[in-house]
């Protein structure tokens, strides 16, 4: 299970060398993929919800500056004509849905029409690391995770029905050939009557590490703009040092003090399945990150 955050797909070039690791992990293991917005991208519709609750909201600069922005990333497309065409096509039809969902929303500012409007940089991301991906000859599809994950209906930090969303993620994966790459969109769940939920801010750590529980998987890895863990924020710390491994259950501990800076139930399904967590950097893959290992993991799976 790989999942990328947004500051990891922030750009062209980082969304291609996404697209390689990827393509390099699907060598040696059977992989599902988690990808979030690209970074900013979130903020920027909260924002857009907040201007419109207040009546000040440009539509048309909103609209213009997403289109601006993804079609930049779509320039990791410019040698495949017709993946980047028709992803151009998919960032159209979704700014059309957002245009009409922000004009519903404005008569009617129901957080359900919020957690819509959130929802839309997994859905513009995903199809794009899709495309990337089959343009590097991957078999590979975008995912939407209301499919997938069954909520309640506590929009904007919604609970997941466990065992509704193992039957749904199972069912899924059964049907997904083994060379297949799914690409998942993050931070976004569906109540049983289909209507879009967001797990809350970083939710995407939830949902992949959701669906490395429910299948099974050998590890996931969290991919960021930080190699690993440090004792402190290496950006603005020259004394941080970074921690090789961590004992899973005490990183669940730390996690839940709010001392990761991950979602709160990030590491709640990874401790109940006993699955390591391996957080590395997009920058420097080379690097060895950090290692979260249950406490009965065997100490060679970090060699």
């Amino acid at each position: 299970m790989l999942k990328f955050g947004g500051t990891s797909v922030g750009s062209a070039e980082l969304v291609a060398r996404v697209a390689d690791l990827i393509v390099e992990a699907t060598t040696t293991h059977r992989v599902v993929v988690v990808v979030s917005a690209a970074a900013g991208v979130t903020n920027e519709l909260v924002a857009a919800w907040d201007a419109l609750q207040q009546g000040t909201l440009d539509m048309p600069a909103l609209l213009a500056r997403l289109r601006q922005r993804h079609r930049a990333l779509a320039q990791v497309l410019s040698e495949h004509v017709a993946l980047r065409r028709s992803y151009l096509a998919t960032l159209e039809e979704t700014l059309v849905r957002l245009a009409r969902l922000l004009e519903v929303a404005r008569h009617d500012p129901d957080s359900a029409w919020r957690d819509e409007v959130l929802a839309v940089g997994e859905r513009l991301m995903a199809p794009l690391l899709a495309a990337v991906l089959r343009a590097r000859g991957v078999a590979a599809f975008a995912q939407d995770a209301i499919a997938l994950i069954c909520t309640d209906a506590q929009y904007g930090e919604a609970n997941v029905d466990l065992e509704a969303t193992r039957e749904r993620v199972q069912r899924w994966f059964a049907r997904i050939g083994r060379q297949t790459v799914p690409v998942v969109t993050g931070f976004i769940g569906a109540t049983p009557d289909g209507r879009t939920t967001t797990l809350g801010r970083g939710g995407s750590d939830y949902s992949a590490a959701l669906l490395a529980a429910l299948l099974g998987a050998e590890v996931l890895e969290r991919w960021t703009d930080v190699d690993g863990l440090y004792t402190e924020d290496p950006r603005k710390s020259p004394d941080a040092r970074r921690y090789q491994t961590l004992v899973l259950e005490e990183a669940w501990a730390w996690n839940h003090a709010g001392k990761l800076g991950m979602h709160r139930k990030a590491l709640d399904p990874l401790v109940a399945a006993g699955i390591p967590v391996h957080i590395r950097s997009t920058m420097a893959p080379e690097r060895p990150g950090t290692w979260l290992l249950p406490a009965d993991a065997p100490q060679s799976l970090t060699g």
